[in-house]
């Protein structure tokens, strides 16, 4: 057995699991929803990434096996101590330390192969390859939501396996070695590509999340799942992907050029990626692996501390780059060119020359491997279809229609958890007929990978319609269980931190008539609503408004506007035929209690008469849910 890379592999996916947790308590906790400079909360996750320093300093002193032993069981230790935390400072803090542990602990392991049995350059890389393969397919039988966020026994026997066999896979690795030898050990740039391996993979190519969202179908997470398995095949003997280097480096290229570029207006949405695009996943997985393979058969001469400075530069990467990616939120820049810069490390790890590498693994078990997580990830999910129980019904059925609005930050409650299970029992329980979801996350690696949607439709048991804001995985959604006739997107004018969309939704009324649904969800650079740049974005919903009614129809606006009454520009929208259809204000933000503060809304148009308002005061977002009945007068 090549226990080099079990051990690795299961080490990468404790490492993720807890990466999967400190990012978004970054965000919800440190960050504070927006509250934090975003250049604070890029120096504090920076900071953890340099824990390694320290450890490659005194690469002349220290058993660089040693090192990664302690790490890994403090990795291995804190992970259980993760999965026993309720949110709060006690998870953002100690998922801050087990990122930072994680990080000395592979750093240490690639410096191990340098000059001791124990371990392989090779094996280390194909470890990490596997690691990222399994933690796809865990994360596809999980419905994209991680132990982590769960509760009970299964959760707790799911990270009590992980860890045991991380522990017996160190142990097998201490007492036989690899099992293998190398002619020469990797050379230290080689160390460069885990920055690129492990971002690209989890902002795409080995995200289930994101398959689903493009193929619209479980099955495409699957595949993408699948497909990363048999990447570890391409890690193992590089030739799989092709006789030489440049090739899946030009692939991978390729790849992240379809998945910038594709996303296009489909069925009257803009920015949503077509179904073709779902090759790019896969592909772009195999190359990536290819490209890791590629790079630990370079030649070289290494020494720990080189090795170690790559490693540690290759992680430190990985923070930049992720940082980099998604601070454009924060910073309004282009992020498009982020995930080609990651290229350029990957290029480096992949310079000189080298000899054809040997055959190596066993293509059988692989494919065998495959097959077993393609079987799997098909058919475990659909087994359940909640992740929590449901909840009492807190309204009887209505004649006409029951719509709730609710900004659910990307599904985290305000202690930090991920609250999506609360959520969706608390839409459950309003038994709405049409759903509004702003901040709706499909896939973001900052916010842990989830397709938040999915879930939520498939539980409800309503069809989605998506509308992403800026880029495809990112923005609104409207669900209903009634009859949609058309669906239209529009884009609004750019003026904050995310871009912003209208989509109207044509709805069905009992009897015949249509109603225009609009969900949305204002973003405004500056919230000073008498600054044009502010305006703007409620001027585009005006004239979306206006122009249903000018087709006879009857019209609901929902969603974050942004927007107090009592706001100078509360006028835009009242000029266009809307009203709040209630006499006594809602706080919608839990964060103000006592100083009612109502910028989520349900508008209506004066053909529309309203009843059994609901505000419930939960923390499950730092948003409140706002829901009503509405009939046609």
């Amino acid at each position: 057995m090549r226990w080099d890379r079990f051990a690795v592999a299961v080490g990468t996916v404790l490492f993720l699991d807890a990466l999967r947790v400190f990012l978004p308590s970054l965000t919800t906790l440190f960050g504070r929803a927006g509250e934090t400079p975003a250049e604070l909360m890029g120096l504090y996750a920076l900071a953890w990434f340099l824990a390694p320093v320290p450890f490659v300093a005194a690469a002349r002193y220290l058993d660089p096996w040693r090192t990664a032993l302690a790490a890994g069981a403090v990795l291995a230790a804190g992970r259980l101590a993760l999965q026993a935390t309720d949110g709060g400072a006690p998870q953002l803090y100690l998922a801050s330390f087990l990122v930072g542990t994680g990080t000395v602990w592979l750093t240490a392991s690639a410096m191990t192969a340098v000059d001791r049995p124990r371990t392989t350059g090779h094996g280390v890389m194909v470890g990490v390859v596997t690691g990222v393969a399994a933690t796809a397919v865990i994360h596809t039988l999980l419905n994209t939501v991680d132990l982590a966020w769960r509760d009970g026994p299964w959760a707790w026997a799911g990270v009590l396996v992980e860890v045991a066999l991380f522990a017996w896979a160190a142990a097998g690795t201490h007492r036989h070695g690899s099992g293998h030898t190398e002619p020469r050990p990797a050379p230290a740039r080689a160390w460069l590509a885990l920055g690129p391996l492990l971002f690209l993979s989890g902002l795409y190519t080995a995200n289930p999340a994101v398959g689903e969202v493009i193929g619209q179908t479980p099955v495409a997470a699957a595949l993408v799942a699948t497909t990363a398995v048999l990447s570890v095949m391409v890690a193992a003997d590089p030739r799989w992907s092709t006789g030489h280097p440049a090739a899946p480096f030009a692939v991978l290229a390729g790849a992240l050029a379809v998945l910038a570029a594709s996303p296009t207006e489909l069925g009257g949405v803009p920015g949503v990626w077509p179904a073709w695009a779902l090759a790019a996943l896969p592909i772009g997985q195999l190359a990536l692996a290819g490209c890791a393979g590629w790079a630990v058969h370079r030649t070289g001469r290494p020494t720990r501390a080189a090795t170690g400075w790559a490693a540690f530069g290759g992680l430190f990467l990985l923070a930049v780059a992720v940082f980099g990616f998604y601070a454009a939120y924060d910073l309004y820049y282009d992020n498009t060119a982020v995930p080609f810069l990651a290229l350029v490390p990957l290029a480096i790890a992949m310079s000189g020359r080298g000899p054809v590498p040997a055959r190596a693994g066993r293509p059988w078990l692989t494919a065998g491997a495959a097959a077993l997580a393609l079987v799997l990830t098909v058919a475990v999910p659909s087994w359940h279809t909640s992740f929590r129980g449901g909840a009492e019904r807190a309204h009887e059925p209505v004649s006409g229609l029951r719509l709730a609005a609710y900004n659910v930050r990307m599904g985290y409650g305000m202690d930090g958890r991920y609250a999506l299970h609360d959520q969706i029992a608390l839409l459950r329980q309003d038994i709405p007929d049409i759903v509004v979801l702003s901040e709706v996350d499909r896939g973001w690696l900052l916010n842990g990978g989830h397709d938040a949607l999915s879930l939520t439709a498939e539980q409800l048991g309503m069809t989605a319609y998506w509308a992403p804001a800026d880029g495809p995985l990112w923005g609104d959604a409207l669900l209903t269980s009634r009859e949609v006739t058309e669906v239209r997107g529009h884009a609004l004018t750019p003026s904050g931190p995310t871009g912003a969309q209208a989509l109207e939704a044509v709805v069905r009324w009992d009897g015949g008539t249509e109603v225009s649904v609009i969900a949305t969800h204002v973003q405004p650079r500056t919230y000073d609503f008498t600054a044009e740049s502010a305006r703007a974005q409620l001027h585009d919903l005006a004239a979306i408004v206006e122009g249903a009614r000018a087709e006879g129809r009857p019209v609901v606006l929902a969603g974050d506007l942004n927007i107090e009454p009592g706001d100078p520009a509360w006028s835009i929208l009242t000029d266009a035929g809307l009203h709040d259809p209630f006499d006594r204000p809602f706080n919608t933000i839990p964060t103000l209690a006592g100083e009612p503060a109502e910028i989520d809304h349900i508008l209506v148009t004066e053909e529309f008469a309203a009843a059994n308002p609901d505000n419930p005061d939960v923390p499950y977002s730092d948003h409140r849910m706002v829901s009503v009945d509405l009939e046609l007068e």
